[in-house]
């Protein structure tokens, strides 16, 4: 499988693995809820120019995001024919290996939806295909590799687009009408294994009263509704289940919010509402819903009491946890808008205005701090920027991946002040 040539230009897993402390080994980082532990002082983001690129790369088409683990980075692209798992040094781009194989085209948005999961020097990837494959995060070496059946295809429109969560020995996927699950060991199906279409979010986890779980949101077997589930990983058996937001077609794309009790779930294709449940036994109640934050293909975020995230309308909203009431809300993000949240702020990656923005994560008032470009003019953008062991990556939809190095800015700051005195 390996392809010559070179680059252009948790509760987190649930199990032991090699990683730093600043790693981001999966989807929305070792929680997979989007929040980062390291610092970002506004001292390394200089102005009007912004942090330093490290390097730049080209990965081809898709909307895979980075994962950052061990010194190295790992994303996914299609260039028309074949889908491809790029291997780089995180520092400065260097292909230390890349893996590819043959995928074909699709109506909305070709290339992989999926981002690469990182566990145990064990890289996983699913194609939007339903290509699932295991590989040696050393040396890009194929484990085993399993064709999902296309029935799991939550429309012929989308493709696949779940980002593998690894809960112990097993792999969930956001497929079936409770999830699917296989085991790391060798691809074999472990339970769920029922062919029924899923939707487009990812599974998140969760813990209550001890008990681990996870959250899914799979469409209905109508595609005219989707149903909110916990499951038990180890299992698959349900703990609880919402089956009626009316959404059609598996187009519900933005992640579960889990928070202690509470769950919230957006989606805006037919269906533009955001609502938050608390589980009560076998199900869900209603706590409060609005369309403030209908969300299309963003993520979302909590931090300190609130909610933040990018509607369909481009409008990035700060939202109260507990009530569901508007504090601010600020114009100009894109529909396809997406964020992370760091120390107190949001790093936020405008749609199609190839900007990053770095904006104070605070209830009273919308305060931006930073703004800077980092692709070409009107590059568009569905994936939400990661920031790993002192640099932020962005990616376009096209597939240019921009490395921001934090550092390097603070270094160049301390050696120019040093030059005038």
């Amino acid at each position: 499988m390996k392809t010559p040539g070179v680059l252009v230009c948790l509760m987190c897993l649930w199990a032991s693995a090699v990683l730093t402390a600043g790693d981001w080994p999966q989807w929305r980082g070792p929680q997979r809820n989007g929040i980062s532990a390291e610092a970002l002082s506004l001292d390394r983001w200089p102005v009007p120019d912004g942090p330093p690129v490290a390097w730049r790369a080209a990965v081809g088409k898709g909307h895979s995001a980075l994962s950052i683990a061990d010194g190295r980075a790992y994303t996914m692209g299609w260039d028309g024919a074949q889908d491809t798992l790029w291997c780089c040094d995180a520092a400065d781009g260097r292909v230390l290996w890349r893996e590819s194989y043959p995928s074909g085209d699709i109506k909305q948005w070709p290339g992989p939806r999926a981002t690469p999961t990182v566990h145990n020097r064990r890289v996983y990837t699913l194609g939007l295909h339903g290509h699932l494959a295991c590989f040696d995060a050393r040396d890009g070496r194929l484990i085993w590799q399993v064709q999902l059946d296309a029935s799991y295809n939550p429309d012929v429109d989308y493709g696949m687009a779940w980002s593998p969560l690894i809960c112990d020995d097993l792999l969930v996927l956001g497929a079936g009408q409770r999830g699917l699950a296989i085991r790391v060991a060798d691809g074999s199906f472990a339970w769920g294994n029922d062919g029924q279409h899923g939707a487009c979010t990812s599974p998140v986890p969760y813990e209550r009263s001890g008990q681990r779980g996870v959250v899914l949101v799979l469409a209905n077997l109508d595609r005219d509704s989707a149903s909110i589930v916990g499951v038990n990983p180890r299992s698959g058996d349900e703990y609880w289940r919402y089956a009626t937001w009316p959404e059609k077609w598996g187009a519900i794309c933005v992640d579960p919010v889990v928070v202690g009790n509470s769950i919230f779930v957006t989606s805006a294709e037919t269906h533009l509402q955001g609502s938050r449940f608390s589980i009560r036994g076998n199900t869900l109640v209603e706590d409060w819903s609005n369309n403030k934050l209908s969300v299309y293909t963003g993520c979302c975020v909590y931090l300190d009491g609130f909610l933040y995230g990018v509607n369909k309308s481009g409008i990035l909203r700060c939202l109260d946890w507990d009530r569901g009431e508007e504090r601010w809300a600020q114009r100009g993000f894109g529909e396809h808008g997406s964020l992370m949240a760091a120390d107190g702020k949001l790093l936020v990656q405008t749609y199609q205005t190839s900007e990053l923005v770095l904006v104070e994560a605070a209830p009273d008032a919308y305060r931006e701090l930073r703004r800077v470009k980092v692709f070409a003019d009107d590059a568009t953008s569905f994936t939400p920027p990661v920031l790993a062991n002192g640099r932020i990556y962005c990616r376009s939809y096209d597939g240019e991946v921009v490395c921001l190095d934090l550092s390097a800015a603070t270094r160049r700051q301390r050696a120019s002040s040093q030059r005038r005195r």
